[in-house]
């Protein structure tokens, strides 16, 4: 699969990721976030991210994306358990992450449709 990493992801979750064989694109240190939804959407990959502003850009300002995945800030020394989530979702429901706004918790994932009418888990928190 196909990632665009903003700038404040751990370099741990990206070398795993690509240790696990995915491609990775990573955005040069303080490039905006509009231009970093335009490039992954260009590149048709998922954008992983821990800047709550994209939910603002993808909901509000309805600018298109191909996914993203937004990792909610934890401390550090609990980075393996939010990592070991992205993990599992990219096992069990990789066919959802380019048409879904995911946030991923310590606790929960949510997994919004980027479609309003797509009825597959409207919502869902797994």
């Amino acid at each position: 699969m196909k990632f665009w990493i903003d700038e404040n992801i751990p370099k741990d979750i990206r070398k795993a990721l690509v240790q696990a064989g995915h491609t990775i694109q990573r955005c040069p240190t303080g490039t905006k976030d509009l231009v970093i939804l335009q490039a992954a959407l260009e590149a048709k990959a998922v954008l992983i991210t821990r800047d709550q502003d994209f939910k603002r850009h993808v909901f509000i300002e309805k600018r298109p994306c191909a996914g993203i995945i937004w990792l909610r800030p934890v401390p550090m020394r609990r980075l393996e358990g939010i990592a070991g989530k992205l993990f599992h979702l990219l096992e069990v429901q990789p066919h959802i992450l380019s048409t879904s706004f995911i946030t991923l918790t310590l606790d929960e994932i949510e997994i919004i449709p980027l479609d309003p009418k797509d009825p597959f888990m409207q919502g869902k928190s797994v």
